[in-house]
């Protein structure tokens, strides 16, 4: 019996996706790592195992998975470094960031993997917040105003994170094997567009109750540039990175960027609670 075709849940407009065909090669490599060739242009990922995918111009996938792929992987490398890429060659910033709108501002929550940023942000579309994205937020420019765009309907939490928040099963389904964790799919809560209003960095430490901290320009952008996806990338598109460190500059200029300590064992509810009478309070 055939496998069903794996395609990304997220395709971006314009885009042509085939797959099963013979991957191309590219042959004017700007940038090479770990099965990673880059240029301006094009994008090839070649993971054992699983697959080689290749993206061009901002408009054209090709992939083909090898034989006795796990499909729910190959779909992860779609949905994460190839949509990525396909962002990249359009000049679209991103960020491994979750996202949601709260009393008509749009909140962006950044932080290491495993700071809470995935499960803070599911507390907050439970209680009412619009949910935009997780773990990958894009965000683009209209008339100079930054706004995040909306892609993803799910968000992958691991098992503490859906005990804490009472997660009924039936919203579940299993992710990737060997993650530990669970997908939950979201309804859109919010415009696919929505002006991006406030930057909340999450970070763990020694502290007893969460911090906040208003940041220098210099360590926003620092801070900032950190989380953009597959910036290591950006040394074989030259062209792209210098339009990426302009639109830096501009989100710093114009969106309120906050910095919170948490203590490692926090409960979730508790988190969002703090976070959110945070936000509200803000002018």
């Amino acid at each position: 019996m055939n496998q069903p075709e794996q395609k990304p849940l997220v395709v971006l407009e314009g885009v042509k996706i085939r797959s099963d065909v013979s991957v191309r090669g590219i042959s004017d490599i700007r940038f090479s790592d770990e099965g990673v060739d880059v240029n301006e242009r094009e994008f090839l990922l070649k993971v054992p195992g699983v697959g080689s995918f290749y993206a061009c111009d901002g408009r054209i996938i090709e992939y083909s998975a090898e034989k006795g792929a796990d499909l729910q992987w190959v779909q992860l490398y779609l949905n994460n470094q190839v949509l990525v890429a396909l962002l990249h060659q359009r000049k679209v910033i991103s960020f491994h960031a979750s996202s949601f709108m709260l009393d008509r501002r749009g909140v962006m929550i950044l932080g290491e993997t495993g700071a809470g940023k995935t499960s803070l942000t599911v507390a907050f579309a439970m209680n009412g917040a619009g949910f935009m994205s997780d773990d990958l937020t894009p965000v683009v420019f209209r008339e100079d105003v930054p706004l995040i765009w909306s892609l993803n309907r799910r968000v992958k939490l691991r098992e503490d994170s859906i005990e804490q928040l009472e997660i009924g099963g039936g919203n579940l389904s299993e992710a990737e094997s060997g993650t530990g964790k669970k997908y939950m799919h979201i309804e859109k809560g919010a415009d696919e567009y929505h002006r991006l209003d406030v930057i909340v960095k999450i970070e763990t430490g020694d502290v007893n109750e969460p911090v906040f901290m208003n940041l220098s320009a210099a360590e926003r952008f620092t801070l900032l540039r950190s989380e953009v996806c597959s910036w290591e990338i950006l040394a074989g598109m030259p062209e792209t990175e210098a339009a990426y460190l302009q639109q830096l500059v501009k989100i710093i200029e114009k969106v309120h960027f906050v910095r919170v300590t948490r203590p490692a064992d926090i409960e979730i509810r508790k988190m969002h609670e703090v976070v959110r009478d945070y936000l509200l309070s803000q002018p």
